[in-house]
């Protein structure tokens, strides 16, 4: 038997079986351009409606919430969407990057940007990476990764877990989080909390 030790950011213990969640979307090839028959204008367009889709199924997630989740789902919803994040992506497929890398390098800059400023600004460096992860998803026409299903109550283990997630967990199924990423002051750890 094995054992998973942290810092905790909500008091409690549990024992039970452990899911992993599914890997990450995986990072665009750098060296892609744009696909043959397309141009920067196309592209940028397909990526504001990728940003859009992802805007609207958050939205939708942050109706079916409520409290902090919803607020937390609002927010990121924001994030899809972000007219800086658009902008600088619109550049990097201007300069004949792929839609898929031009989104996965802007949102790198935001999150770093963020990163940078410390404190409660930088725990929403996942957010923004979330959101890249759900745009890329869009753009490719796979599902964002997600939480694992299960029949009896489970352990989540995940290298970080978006607020997006974390707000659609079930208190009944996902009895704990562990998570590599994040801190106290995440989205990630305030809707665990509110789940409690």
């Amino acid at each position: 038997m094995s054992s998973i030790t942290g810092a905790g950011v909500s008091p409690g213990r549990v024992i039970g079986p452990v899911l992993q969640m599914p890997p990450a979307i995986p990072e665009p090839d750098a060296t892609a351009g744009l696909p043959a028959g397309t141009t920067a204008e196309t592209e940028t367009e397909r990526l504001r409606t990728a940003a859009k889709a992802v805007q609207a199924e958050l939205k939708a997630r942050a109706a079916h919430a409520s409290g902090d989740a919803a607020e937390v789902l609002k927010a990121t919803s924001l994030m899809a969407a972000d007219p800086m994040l658009l902008k600088s992506a619109a550049k990097l497929l201007a300069a004949g990057r792929s839609t898929e890398r031009a989104v996965w390098e802007a949102a790198e800059q935001v999150a770093e940007q963020l990163k940078a400023l410390g404190g409660y600004m930088a725990e929403r460096a996942a957010d923004v990476l979330d959101v890249r992860a759900r745009i890329v998803a869009q753009l490719r026409g796979v599902p964002a990764p997600g939480i694992p299903d299960s029949d009896v109550p489970f352990v989540l283990v995940a290298e970080d877990l978006a607020p997006a997630d974390t707000a659609t967990l079930d208190p009944a199924k996902v009895i704990a989080l562990v998570t590599a990423g994040g801190g106290p002051q995440s989205h990630t750890a305030i809707l665990a909390r509110a789940l409690g």
